[in-house]
């Protein structure tokens, strides 16, 4: 067997390679190994040229469209991913704009409020009718139920049966031989539609309330709602002490004649006003409840107001981040790439930006004076002292609740004009860009269309640079037999030619 060589250093795409040769090809050359991936592996035999390398720059500039398309695949959905943030923000915006819009907003109330808390609460029964001014409530008795105390034991051996009784009826309870107070309790309270609570001292002894306060009465002259507690056993049970029920009693406006409650929410007290009693007052020291004359709540316009200046200053400060955020092929040329999904300087963005910032400041004038605008309100992005600020500049808004408050206080009927004129015109705005159908949503739909597409085209081009790359090793491979058989005949020749030559030198001698 002879040996051929074949060497070329001066390309990555030829290497040494030394070749054997036995009269052929056999089933183990490496021309039809499979390497990793199942793809064929030519290692160049009988060329000596790097073939692998080789289909590989080949394909490596055939492959640059399908690496394109799958950078722009990606920058599309980065920009997708985007645009939806900032739908969202403008969408919360608009939803803000509908609420200060809403009649709701608006309805009139009675703002009741308490000198003390603590002791008396206050709100209105009713939206309206509660009596206007001020009233004063003493309380000196807080409602409570009536209780009574029990020694018991179960019986040894056998059953019992317990029966509680109140002004609101019985409740029956079934006793096991040798069991506890603390599980007779347990069933007493677990029972959903008894009348009656239950607890156990430290000496063992039940202690039954009813469920219910108050003395049994609407005037405070009942008996107390007494608890009484029977054995099926009788014997078993002995009282111990009892308390009676009490209605609370409050005094109104230094009143002589209290009214009474058998529970602490009285609501007859002062007209349309629910008192929640907490506590005893000091003797001579009455809460004061002040009820003022219907109106819109103030407090809820002013928190509404809030709430949409601070989603709005959201929605700026996102659409900003995107437009003025730079990619890093702005400074470092090496990595410029037309699809790295940014929206830097994005026209679309860029006018959103401004017609959010003109809508705050659109003025209707058939509107009542000093009501027609946001400014009038007190929304703006910021007093006009001379100074100027980074939230100014970037346009984010500001409330002046002082402001706020006085022109709701003052002309309620005004503020609700302006806000629901403004809000009309800004959900436009917000809609035509934010909407299910805006803008973002239209320009979202056309990206994943396109998404879409790619994804389709770049299926069926891998499919074809798979089938390329196949071919081309196909062909290498039939190269490399070709040359290997022209090895394998070379060999053969030189040995045949080798034989001749020694036959005639022996025949000369």
């Amino acid at each position: 067997m002879s040996t051929s060589s074949v060497s070329n250093s001066g390309s990555s795409l030829l290497t040494p390679q030394t070749i054997s040769t036995s009269g052929g090809l056999t089933s183990g050359s490496t021309l039809t190994n499979n390497g990793a991936g199942g793809q064929l592996q030519l290692t160049g035999l009988a060329s000596g040229i790097n073939t692998n390398a080789l289909i590989q720059a080949e394909l490596a500039q055939k492959e640059l469209p399908l690496q394109n398309m799958q950078k722009e695949i990606s920058a599309l959905n980065t920009e997708n991913s985007t645009l939806s943030s900032i739908q969202v923000a403008v969408q919360n915006v608009s939803f803000d704009a509908l609420d200060l819009g809403m009649p709701s907003l608006y309805f009139q109330s009675q703002q009741v409020s308490s000198s003390d808390s603590n002791l008396v609460s206050a709100t209105a029964s009713k939206n309206v009718g509660a009596v206007i001014g001020a009233t004063t409530v003493a309380v000196t008795q807080l409602a409570t139920a009536s209780q009574a105390t029990f020694s018991y034991a179960a019986p040894g051996s056998g059953t019992d049966t317990l029966t509680i009784g109140n002004s609101q009826g019985t409740q029956a309870v079934s006793i096991s031989a040798g069991e506890t107070n603390a599980a007779i309790a347990s069933a007493i309270n677990s029972d959903n539609q008894g009348v009656a609570y239950a607890t156990v001292l430290s000496n063992g002894n039940l202690v039954i309330s009813s469920r219910t306060t108050g003395d049994g009465s609407t005037n405070g002259t009942g008996n107390g709602n007494p608890i009484t507690l029977t054995s099926a056993n009788s014997g078993a049970i002995a009282a111990v002490s009892s308390q009676a029920g009490k209605d609370a009693a409050v005094y109104v406006n230094g009143s002589t004649t209290p009214t009474y409650s058998a529970t602490d929410t009285v609501t007859d007290a002062v007209p349309g006003v629910t008192l929640t009693l907490n506590g005893v007052t000091p003797t001579n020291a009455p809460v004061t409840i002040s009820t003022a004359a219907p109106a819109p709540n103030t407090n809820s316009i002013v928190s509404a107001v809030q709430k949409f200046v601070t989603d709005y200053n959201n929605a700026i400060v996102n659409i900003q981040t995107a437009v003025n955020t730079a990619p890093a092929s702005q400074t470092n040329s090496a990595l410029v790439n037309p699809y790295d999904g940014s929206l830097f300087g994005d026209q679309q963005m860029e006018n959103l930006l401004s017609s959010l910032r003109q809508s705050m400041y659109t003025s209707d004038p058939t509107l009542t004076s000093g009501y027609q605008s946001m400014q009038d309100l007190g929304i703006s992005t910021g007093a006009s002292n001379g100074n100027v600020n980074g939230s100014a500049n970037a346009g984010l808004l500001t409330v002046d609740t002082a402001k706020l408050t006085a022109a709701i206080q003052a002309n309620p009927q005004a503020v609700e004009a302006a806000l629901q004129s403004w809000s009309t015109q800004f959900q436009k705005v917000a809609n035509d860009a934010a909407g299910p159908y805006g803008a973002i949503a239209s320009r979202i739909t056309g990206n994943s269309t396109q998404v879409t597409d790619l994804n389709s085209q770049l299926t069926t081009q891998q499919a074809m640079f798979a089938n390329e790359e196949k071919n081309m090793q196909a062909q290498w491979a039939k190269v490399e037999a070709t040359l290997a058989t022209l090895n394998s005949q070379k060999t053969s020749l030189s040995t045949f030619a080798g034989t001749l030559s020694s036959g005639s030198s022996s025949s000369g001698g």
